[in-house]
């Protein structure tokens, strides 16, 4: 089961701005569109392959994996159907049925094409027969399968019908044997000129801050649109531009996914494209393929990867970021299609991915699990033994594998093995970027960010279930940057306090202010000696500043400051002596020393005078420190 099927593979070379329509017309294909029984490998988006099928004089159903492609296609031509949720089966009828129409053009998703069947069965037509089922970014089918069950609903069929074929621009191998059964080959379209295009991949341990820094340096852009697979990572750069008072923005999406929009006040978000884009624009993976993006803004593309967010929100550099520069269509005079390319992804490498032989052994052992527990099934006579051992079946990690009919789909075994291709790419920076140069299909600029705070590390931290595991977290962490430079850098403590400290309370961030002071005053191994304990952390902070207090009171500038204020052999007032020595103290920064008689008698010969009229007076004699420092 490991080995895909190996198809014969032939070329359709195609020249700078020509659509597939005239290489097939100058090949000689019928109907100068697509043949019949090929996988066809446009190798770019944006070469009209659906374009071609739709002008073919022959009636077709082309099967679209998403719905605004098909609002966008259908809406061009009124004589194509446009077929999902929302259209009637007394449409479906009329359109069929529709004499005036000679080439029948239906569009529509993979879980409306049995209503639309159902429809043609019960009026005489045989689709397999009368019709070319095109099954149009075919890659998606292995791709979403494992959350999309229905989307292989067609493929029974589509194997049965006389003129078949896939198209993609990034298709996916595939280990289903009907396609050497049956003929197949692959089509693979040669463009006969550089397609390349530029593509600058930053990786980083920290996505929160090497996204905000990226739109900061396209605060001048006309037209950013972000793609990323996650409503709520999408909903978190929103309540980014929000804060700023920012509210020219756009988020694409599900319809499920704009209610969850909406329920968050963010009102500007659309199920279909709705044009003219905002300068912010957000699209989730529903319009990441097919879709035509027709601005007359040249945009500048961010692909996002945010793992700690969610693990589906990995791009495979050999379809995911083909597909969405592919988006736009647009030419501008300088003959490209967008300003940038960018993809930003964070990576962990602790989420080791499956080799293919240990994802066949996986495979291999739960079929043969699932085997000895069917038989064991089928052998039992009593029925509540037998409803366990059904229950059982029905948990095994076996079933992801294959339909209600309990045969084996091919395209979720291919899912199984593409998520672990893709995982593989994301557990370290050259893991990705050796993919990406492995499309051969993009010029790279790399660069890896990496800060000292990284997203999940804060996520770990943010889950320590009471402050003080909290604190002895973080102090694992200021461990290892004190004892690699012996200070925290005024920036770093920053950094600290607008990463870490930024949603605490009040007490926490000010016991974690102490911790960070305790480090830069008394070292890590003092520190972690008190236990990380707010108390004896405050003993020793008060210990050396005392100490330090002590060392200071007796340098020179103190000494000379005192003795200018006060010469000695005269009286002076009490508290007018006092309140000077703690002035003095205080423009030096000793803090713990307080000023009374034996303070003064430190720096001085001092007698306190008892007469009636010179109470309350001090006579100070000769000048003589106690500590005769130089500095």
């Amino acid at each position: 089961m490991n080995d895909f099927i190996l198809l014969e593979t032939r070329i359709l070379p195609i020249n700078k701005d020509e659509h597939l329509s005239n290489a097939f017309a100058r090949e000689n294909y019928p109907c100068d569109s697509i043949p019949t029984n090929c996988i066809l490998d446009k190798t770019l988006p944006g070469l009209g392959a659906t374009y071609s099928e739709i002008i073919a004089k022959r009636n077709s159903i082309i099967i679209e994996p998403n719905i605004p492609v098909i609002i966008g296609k259908a809406d061009k031509n009124d004589n194509i159907l446009g077929v999902y949720e929302s259209c009637t089966k007394k449409t479906i009828k009329e359109y069929l049925l529709n004499k005036k129409i000679k080439y029948k053009k239906i569009l529509c998703t993979p879980e409306s094409y049995l209503k639309v069947k159902e429809i043609a069965s019960n009026n005489g037509i045989k689709f397999n027969e009368n019709y070319f089922m095109l099954f149009d970014e075919c890659e998606k089918i292995t791709q979403d399968i494992d959350y999309r069950q229905k989307i292989s609903l067609p493929l029974k069929d589509f194997f049965s019908h006389k003129n078949k074929a896939f198209v993609s621009a990034t298709p996916l191998n595939t280990r289903n044997p009907n396609f050497k059964e049956q003929g197949f080959y692959k089509l693979k379209v040669k463009p006969q000129y550089d397609y390349k295009k530029d593509l600058t991949l930053i990786t980083t341990n920290s996505y929160s801050k090497t996204i905000i820094k990226k739109l900061k340096e396209l605060k001048d852009s006309e037209c950013i649109c972000v793609f990323m697979n996650s409503t709520n990572g999408i909903n978190k750069l929103i309540n980014h531009l929000e804060e700023q008072e920012i509210k020219d923005y756009k988020a694409f999406c599900s319809r499920k996914s704009e209610i969850k929009f909406k329920d968050r006040e963010i009102f500007q978000s659309y199920e279909n494209l709705d044009l003219p884009l905002a300068k912010y624009n957000f699209f989730t993976s529903r319009f990441f393929s097919a879709v035509d993006i027709n601005i007359d803004k040249k945009p500048d593309i961010i692909i996002v990867t945010d793992l700690c967010e969610a693990k589906y929100t990995r791009i495979d550099p050999f379809t995911n970021a083909i597909q969405i520069y592919g988006r736009f269509r647009n030419t501008f005079p300088d003959g490209k299609t967008f300003n940038s390319l960018t993809h930003i992804a964070d990576y962990d490498e602790e989420d080791k991915a499956f080799t293919e032989s240990e994802t066949e052994s996986y495979i291999s052992q739960s079929k043969e699990d699932y085997d000895y527990i069917k038989a064991e099934y089928t052998k039992e006579t009593d029925n509540g033994a037998k409803a366990a051992i059904h229950d059982a079946l029905k948990n095994l990690p076996y079933q992801q594998f294959i339909d209600e009919d309990e045969t084996i789909n091919y395209f979720k075994v291919d899912n199984f093995y593409d998520d672990e291709r893709v995982k593989n790419y994301y557990t370290s920076p050259d893991e990705l970027l050796k993919a990406y140069e492995n499309t051969k299909h993009f010029p790279i600029t790399h660069t890896n960010e990496k800060y000292e705070f990284s997203d999940r590390w804060l996520l770990q931290y943010k889950r320590g279930d009471n402050p003080t595991e909290k604190r002895k977290f973080l102090a694992k962490k200021l461990d290892a940057i004190y004892n690699a430079k012996n200070e925290f850098t005024p920036k770093e403590v920053e950094s600290i306090k607008n990463d870490i400290l930024k949603d605490e309370t009040n007490t926490v961030v000010k016991e974690f202010e102490l911790l960070i002071d305790a480090y830069n005053k008394l070292g890590s191994d003092a520190v972690r000696n008190t236990g990380y304990k707010i108390k004896s952390i405050k003993a020793l902070l008060k210990k050396y500043q005392n100490d330090l207090d002590e060392h200071k009171m007796f340098t020179k500038p103190v000494r000379d400051a005192i003795i200018e204020k006060f010469p000695e052999a005269h009286i002076y007032d009490s508290e007018d002596l006092f309140n000077g020595f703690t002035e003095i103290f205080s423009r030096f920064g000793i803090t713990t020393i307080k000023s009374h008689i034996k303070t003064v008698r430190r720096y001085y010969g001092a007698d306190p005078l008892k007469g009636k009229n010179t109470k309350g007076n001090i006579r100070l004699r000769k000048f003589i420190p106690d500590n005769k420092y130089d500095d």
